[in-house]
C-alpha cells in the first residue's frame, strides 16, 4: 500500500483526489488554516498519478508520495492526528535506526494507552519518514508524547542516528475513512 500527503493552506472543501483510493483523512492544523489530505493507494503508480492532482479552490503547498512501511491499529479513534516529519534525504543506517526505534521502543510504550488510534509509518524514496498517528483526544496526544519521551534507548541504539523529528504538527481530523491494514508493507 502507498500514500500521498497533499499539504494545503485555506479552508478545504470536499475534493476528489482520484478514483481508486483505499481510504483518506482530511486534517487541519489546530490554530491555523494549513492542513493535509492523507490518501491511501494500492500501488506506487496510482499514488504517483494522484500526487500530480491539485483540485481547484485550495492553495496546495506540497505533495509527497510514500510507501506505507508499517501500520498499527489500536482503535477507531480519529478525532486528532499528529504528523511527525523526519525530512529526507536520510541515509540507510539512520532510516533503519528510526524504523527500529518506532517498532521496538516507541510502539510498545504507547500501544496500551486508551484512545490511541491507527498509526501509519510512511517512507519516501529518499528515506524521509512521516508518522501519522490518530487519537481520540488531545489528552491522548499528550499521553503518547509523555510515554515516548519517557523511553530509554534500547541496547545497540545509537543516539547519533536518532536526532529526532524535523517538525511535529497537531491536527483536528475533519474526515477519516482509513483503509484496512492488510495492504501495508
Amino acid at each position: 500500500m502507498h500514500a500521498t500527503i497533499h499539504q494545503f493552506r485555506s479552508p478545504l472543501g470536499a475534493h476528489d483526489l482520484g478514483a481508486g483510493a483505499l481510504g483518506a483523512a482530511t486534517l487541519t492544523q489546530l490554530g491555523g488554516q494549513a492542513g493535509a489530505v492523507v490518501t491511501f493507494w494500492p500501488d506506487a503508480a496510482t499514488a504517483g498519478e494522484a500526487a500530480a492532482r491539485r483540485p481547484g479552490g485550495t492553495t496546495w503547498l506540497d505533495t509527497g508520495v510514500y510507501r506505507v512501511a508499517d501500520v498499527h491499529s489500536a482503535s477507531d479513534a480519529a478525532a486528532y492526528a499528529q504528523i511527525t516529519w523526519f525530512d529526507g534525504p536520510r541515509g540507510a543506517d539512520q532510516s533503519a535506526a528510526e524504523q527500529r526505534a518506532g517498532r521496538e521502543r516507541i510502539r510498545p510504550a504507547v500501544r496500551d494507552i486508551e484512545g490511541v488510534g491507527t498509526t501509519y509509518a510512511l517512507l519516501a524514496e529518499d528515506r524521509a519518514l512521516v508518522v501519522v498517528g490518530f487519537t481520540a483526544s488531545l489528552a491522548v496526544v499528550e499521553a503518547v508524547q509523555d510515554a515516548i519521551m519517557g523511553t530509554e534507548l534500547l541496547p545497540g541504539e545509537d543516539p547519533a542516528l536518532l536526532p529526532g523529528p524535523d517538525r511535529v504538527e497537531l491536527h483536528r481530523v475533519r474526515h477519516a475513512a482509513l483503509p484496512a491494514t492488510a495492504g501495508a508493507r
